[in-house]
């Protein structure tokens, strides 16, 4: 069988610098929301779920498959998109043997059940952020707050959020992740081609500035560790073995006074993407209201 793995990181050119950790231990009361949410700065909390009884148990064969019963869609190739209609079509599995698949396949094969939220039976399993203080958690506004990625092999695309707060947990396997904000300056030069998938192309490399070095901001993300993701920075994300994993994705409301300005590049590619003239008059307004937040809390 040909190898059919694709790796997303490497195909944006950069240079990689080490993203900022901290072990869970070491986190001050309000640290993390001072230091790194208000400041929308990335870090890596590591151990922070250690103590989770999924750490453990999710692993062992037939333990998950036994506490389910639901359908799910399994792809057999990365994640090309975090969003889209495609993954709505995708062939239908009962979780038990979707997940039996995944823990049996071969090394070379890639496979995903993205998106997939909590069942009930699994949360148990799963405990709270220390470093989170429960006022703040508030449930965002766009994303689901829990999402499971279960995965062989399987990277996902670059791609930013234009609101709430991610935080990224490694449950089984690990993952190494990439992130860069991009300057009005850079937008054009790497937003531009990664949109048109030309960073997949065999000479992808050519389509991005030869003279200017982007900043990666990398990470390998083992079990019990979590990455938090600010809106508007891109990242992608490789698997950094070829085994079976499960990564959670847990979602919080941005402060007002958080929400981007309406000179992000970002902000303004989230604007002239909406197809409705009143989906982008709202997208203005949500953003003029944050920014007059900061104007009154400055």
């Amino acid at each position: 069988m040909a190898n059919r793995i694709v790796k997303v990181i490497d195909l944006v050119p950069g240079r990689s610098v080490q993203l900022p950790s901290i072990e869970n231990e070491t986190l001050g009361n309000g640290q993390f929301w001072s230091d790194n949410v208000c400041a929308q700065e990335p870090i890596v909390i590591r151990h922070a779920v250690r103590d989770w009884p999924a750490l453990r148990k999710w692993g062992t064969p037939g333990y998950l498959e036994a506490l389910t019963d639901r359908e799910v869609g399994v792809s057999d190739a990365f994640n090309a998109s975090p969003t889209g209609l495609w993954y709505q079509n995708l062939p239908k599995l009962n979780l038990d043997q979707a997940i039996s698949r995944l823990r049996n396949a071969g090394p070379d094969e890639t496979h995903a059940i993205r998106s997939l939220p909590i069942p009930p039976e699994w949360k148990p399993d799963l405990g709270h952020y220390d470093f989170l203080d429960a006022k703040r958690d508030q449930p965002p506004r766009v994303y689901a707050q829990d999402r499971l990625f279960i995965y062989r092999n399987a990277s996902t695309e670059w791609h930013y959020h234009t609101t709430d707060e991610t935080l990224t947990t490694q449950l089984l396997g690990t993952k190494r992740i990439s992130m860069f904000k991009l300057s009005s300056e850079d937008w054009q030069a790497y937003a531009v081609p990664i949109k048109s998938n030309l960073h997949h192309m065999d000479d992808g490399a050519r389509f991005f500035p030869a003279d200017r070095a982007l900043t990666k901001f990398e990470a390998t993300l083992e079990p019990g560790d979590v990455l938090y993701i600010p809106p508007f920075w891109w990242h992608g994300v490789d698997p950094a073995d070829t085994d079976f994993g499960i990564t959670l994705a847990h979602c919080f409301r941005t402060p007002l006074n958080r929400i981007g300005s309406l000179s992000d590049p970002a902000v303004k590619d989230v604007i002239r993407a909406q197809q409705s003239v009143m989906l982008a008059f709202r997208m203005r307004a949500f953003v003029a209201l944050g920014s007059l937040s900061r104007l009154v809390t400055s």
